[in-house]
């Protein structure tokens, strides 16, 4: 009876994982960064798709793949500090940061999702605050990550750390502003004898 029950779970649980499954054959691939990324019909014919990244539309939010390793301190530090929810997750056996933040001109929440394949780093952008069956088949479809979770995280916290400190930096700059000023030597000579100086 044990055995009967098994197995009709095991069939259950495969039916469900077959229902469940995405048909990828009418995707497309494109490439972005060093990697090639499939793209379901709904996604294709973009508004913009480069070596640095791939827009379906207008808005950057709908949906977008971008090479992220020129500007990884400057993204993902803007990230952490403009999204309102910040989550270590593992998606497609990638380890990933997935962020949620909500924007007041389209009344939308809007995910982005950091992960690394072989070397680089990337993002994908789209409307919604679930990391979908779609988004999971997209970062599927490219290569392992060649970091180990230890070291995939430690790369971010350092660039996130770096961004910290160059924002107080230039924090500074504005707080303190310096001017150049036109300076002007003086010789005078008067009662109390002769006088060098500096005048501003």
């Amino acid at each position: 009876m044990i055995k009967k029950i098994f197995i009709a779970i095991l069939i259950l649980i495969i039916a469900v994982n077959t229902v469940n499954a995405i048909d990828t054959s009418n995707w497309s691939e494109v490439t972005v960064g060093y990697e090639n990324f499939s793209i379901p019909p709904n996604y294709s014919n973009p508004y913009r798709s480069d070596f640095n990244m791939y827009q379906y539309g207008e808005d950057i939010d709908e949906f977008t793949i971008r090479f992220v390793n020129p500007n990884i301190m400057d993204l993902y530090g803007y990230f952490i500090q403009q999204n309102s929810f910040c989550k270590k997750v593992e998606v497609s056996g990638h380890d990933a940061v997935h962020f949620v933040g909500y924007d007041r001109q389209d009344n939308t929440n809007n995910s982005k999702l950091w992960f690394s394949a072989g070397e680089e780093f990337y993002y994908i952008a789209w409307r919604g605050e679930n990391i979908t069956p779609t988004i999971k088949e997209i970062v599927k479809s490219s290569s392992k990550s060649k970091y180990t979770h230890d070291e995939f995280y430690s790369i971010l916290n350092d660039e996130f750390q770096n961004y910290k400190i160059v924002n107080s930096i230039e924090s500074q700059k504005y707080d303190y502003p310096t001017q150049k000023r036109d300076t002007h030597s003086f010789v005078s000579f008067g009662s109390n004898g002769i006088n060098f100086g500096l005048m501003r």
